[in-house]
This record gives C-alpha cells, sequence and structure tokens, in this order.
C-alpha cells in the first residue's frame, strides 16, 4: 500500500471506438494495483463538476461540441494524459471530420485544442506503459516514452524486416513501445504510435516506392496521424 493517499483519477471519451480505456483493466492484477493508489471513475459525463488530480482522454476531438468538452476537462484536471493513437494523432477517426457538415467540422488535434501534459500512444495502447505512466505520475516523476524506432524490437524479436522482404512497412519511423507485436505477427507496422523523434519521412517515402504505389503509400501514411503531410 502506498504512504500518500490515493489521487484521483478520472476517464473521459471523445469519438473513438472506446478500447483504448478498456486497456485499463484488461489485466486484472494490474488494474487491482493502481486501485491502490488511484480512485478511479470511469467514463465520465459531458459535465465534470469537481476536479480530478489526473484525466485520461480517449479519442479524437471530431466536434465543436467535444473541442469544448475537452476545455472543459483541462480545466478540472491537474494532468491530462492522452491515451491512444486518435488522442495523440488524431487516428483513424480523423478521417471520419471530412464526412460530418462543413459547420460541424473541427480538424484539429487534441494537443492543438489543450495542453496535453503526457502521451500513451498506440492503437490499442499497451497497459503496461499505461501502468508505467500513472505510476510515475503517483510518485511525481517525469514519464518518458522511448524514442527509438520499432526496427530496434523487431531486431530484438529476431524479424525478418518486412522491407528486406520488399514488403510495406512503417516500422523505420515508427516509434518503438508495442514490442513489434504487428510485425512478430506478419502485419505490417502502420504507425499507430506516432513518429519517432528523428523519423526522415522524405526517407521513408522514397524507401516504400519501389513496394507499393504512391497514391497507396500516402494513403497508408494517413492512416495514423497523416505523416505523408509533415513532411
Amino acid at each position: 500500500m502506498p504512504i500518500n493517499p490515493k489521487k484521483s483519477l478520472a476517464t473521459f471519451s471523445l469519438t473513438s471506438c472506446g478500447g483504448c480505456l478498456e486497456v485499463l483493466n484488461e489485466n486484472t492484477n494490474r488494474y487491482s494495483g493502481l486501485q491502490n493508489f488511484y480512485e478511479i471513475e470511469r467514463f465520465l459525463p459531458n459535465k465534470i463538476e469537481k476536479k480530478y488530480d489526473i484525466v485520461i482522454i480517449e479519442g479524437h476531438p471530431l466536434t465543436e461540441k467535444q473541442i469544448g468538452s475537452a476545455k472543459l476537462i483541462r480545466r478540472q484536471a491537474k494532468i491530462v494524459v492522452a491515451l491512444g493513437s486518435c488522442a495523440h494523432i488524431g487516428g483513424v477517426y480523423d478521417e471520419m471530420v471530412t464526412l460530418l457538415p462543413k459547420e460541424k467540422r473541427a480538424r484539429k488535434l487534441l494537443s492543438e485544442i489543450v495542453r496535453v501534459d503526457y502521451i500513451v500512444p498506440g492503437c490499442p495502447p499497451d497497459q503496461a506503459e499505461l501502468t508505467r505512466c500513472l505510476m510515475d505520475l503517483y510518485w511525481g516523476k517525469i514519464f518518458c516514452l522511448p524514442d527509438l524506432a520499432v526496427c530496434f524490437e523487431c531486431r530484438q524479436n529476431e524479424n525478418v524486416c518486412l522491407i528486406k522482404k520488399n514488403k510495406l512497412c512503417l516500422g523505420p519511423i515508427t516509434r518503438m513501445g508495442c514490442n513489434s507485436i504487428c510485425v512478430n505477427n506478419g502485419e505490417a507496422c502502420l504507425g499507430c504510435r506516432g513518429l519517432k523523434p528523428d523519423a526522415n519521412i522524405r526517407k521513408m517515402t522514397e524507401i516504400l516506392k519501389p513496394i507499393i504505389p504512391e497514391f497507396e503509400a500516402k494513403k497508408i501514411m494517413s492512416i495514423f496521424g497523416n505523416l505523408d503531410a509533415k513532411q
């Protein structure tokens, strides 16, 4: 049991599939452990009437109403953690904005609307990484993400490089931390954890040219965070 009293933790969803918050209690033992340190309130309504030490936000702010909700949450939270690809870099729901009526469109990332203190990326995010983040914050530490590429984890897992097999993979520009789970299972990395700090997107685009058509590469690189636009 912690020496310090429990801190308050709340969760909030914007436009999302809801899967990111599900990882919070994916492992029962790990979730029970967090409850020794936090009073956890799940799935808050749009009105938040008290302040919290930490608020976790999943999802993409797709409408003006959700932008207003995000600003309200920010005012009521000492620390905001963006959880998952949609909250971090827009994710798949960023593409949905083009389907909305013009007057309801709000194509902005969460971090462009409010101050985001910490990010736990991924689609879905990793529960162990989220737990590490929350425990660091409980003890007043600074939570840091790894800076290396998914390729580093692929080498550790002894995967054969997909690009060397003339197959699509965004591992060279994507931040590690997922244990290269997609490549481990024979699937391409599509960049759900966002760019690593020194990502060379132009070089990645050149690498993909002989592998897939340019229009397809742009489409794939736009799934999570519109990476091709960040050149």
